[in-house]
């Protein structure tokens, strides 16, 4: 990722920290997901511990580290980039140590002491970032022989996974909608591969652990069932979803688009209610050995 999409991604989600906000408390797969690196850290803890919850988001990762491992919020250091993000934060955790950084740029903090964290824990945000530049910069903040790197990626980003979600189901809904309403399909019918360059597979996890005095424990992947809603909700959190698509064939509307949009989503949710779907979910566990 380049520096100005890195920009623009921040800028992005600091836009939607609210609906985000909404979204992990209305659907469960964020916490779902989360857990998994709770359990581990549950197991493996040791007295006086250090975590950096990294692309924090608004806190669900130390939230759930506080209510499951009664972990002080003075032990917990957030990473996160977007204002917003980080202002629901403090809100949640005045205690905490708050870092508006974003992961990239951790080693520019003082305040971010080397080999001294015993888990750095990234939830559903690492698709966003790249091990060969995210395993140089945890290596040197875990702790040697002790700290652990614990992630989730999303099925479209880890080779054995990437064709979970082949069908499209929910996409299919909204093509039908749009139809029904004189437009054209938003969604193409055959989807090509993500970029080669955000896909991971086992062996790259592997080769870039070495070369960083890190191993790789575990690479586990989970299936999750979600409503279909929660992709609808998510598209949502961007406030102008289908709003280009819309205006490009506007003149073919006697409505405002405003208007249209709404009575679109709501066909669309009448569609895939009490719908659900299958996500596969990927947990790595990365060791640091030197």
């Amino acid at each position: 990722m380049t520096e100005e999409k890195r920009k623009q991604t921040i800028a992005s989600w600091h836009l939607r920290a609210n609906a985000y906000e909404n979204l992990i408390n209305h659907y469960r797969i964020f916490t779902d997901m989360a857990m998994g690196l709770i359990e581990f850290v549950e197991k493996h803890k040791t007295n006086d511990l250090h975590i950096i919850d990294l692309a924090a988001g608004t806190g669900l990762v130390s939230k759930l580290l506080i209510e499951h491992v009664h972990l002080s919020p003075a032990s917990l250091y957030l990473i996160e980039p977007a204002e917003q993000m980080c202002e629901h934060a403090r809100q949640k955790f005045p205690n905490a140590h708050i870092c508006q950084i974003a992961a990239e740029d951790c080693l520019e903090r003082v305040d971010l002491p080397r080999d001294y964290f015993d888990f750095i824990l990234c939830n559903a945000s690492m698709h966003l970032m790249s091990e060969k530049n995210i395993y140089p910069i945890v290596a040197k903040l875990l702790k040697v022989k002790r700290g652990y790197f614990l992630y989730t990626l999303w099925y479209h980003s880890f080779d054995e996974t990437i064709n979970y979600d082949q069908d499209n189901e929910f996409e299919s809904y909204v093509n039908r909608v749009l139809t029904e309403f004189n437009y054209p399909k938003l969604f193409p019918e055959n989807h090509s591969s993500p970029s080669s360059k955000s896909v991971r597979s086992r062996r790259d996890l592997e080769r870039i652990a070495y070369e960083n005095g890190l191993e790789l424990q575990s690479c586990t992947i989970h299936i999750h069932q979600i409503p279909m809603s929660f992709d609808f909700d998510f598209m949502l959190m961007s406030p102008n979803w289908l709003i280009d698509h819309l205006k490009t064939y506007e003149w073919t509307q006697t409505e405002d688009i405003q208007t249209l949009k709404q009575r679109i989503i709501q066909r669309i949710r009448e569609l895939i209610q009490d719908k659900y779907t299958e996500k596969a979910i990927v947990q790595v566990i990365v060791w640091r050995v030197r």
